[in-house]
């Protein structure tokens, strides 16, 4: 099986998404921690403003800023959310998307929009 090359270009990614809980008070609450790695071949230049946003069930909770990444390198950040302990299992969605804020689009700083976004659900 051959590997897919990197492309020519930065190309920050969700690359990993860990979720924990702890219970107490009729409270769950669900730490996310998520990786965004830099999965391109050329590191982002210095002015590079990018964001995660955090969506859950529909609804924009949240923004976090990333910094500039090297070829290779990740940067990791925690997200909470709390619902009742007694929710059921799979009803609660949280889509994670980046959004290029400077430069927009695709290009040399984000050469691929496929791995721009995951979902989590608990």
């Amino acid at each position: 099986m051959t590997s897919t090359p990197a492309c020519a270009g930065a190309d920050p990614a969700i690359t990993k998404v860990t979720t924990t809980h702890v219970t107490s008070a009729g409270l769950t609450t669900y730490t996310l921690s998520i990786t965004v790695t830099n999965v391109g071949s050329s590191k982002q230049s210095g002015s590079t403003l990018d964001s995660v946003y955090e969506i859950l069930d529909g609804e924009k909770k949240g923004e976090k800023g990333i910094p500039p990444l090297a070829a290779g390198a990740s940067y990791t950040y925690p997200f909470t959310v709390q619902r009742a302990a007694d929710g059921d299992l799979g009803s609660t969605e949280v889509d994670l998307h980046i959004l290029m804020l400077e430069p927009t689009g695709v290009g040399p700083q984000n050469c691929s929009a496929a791995n721009d976004s995951r979902t989590v659900v608990f």
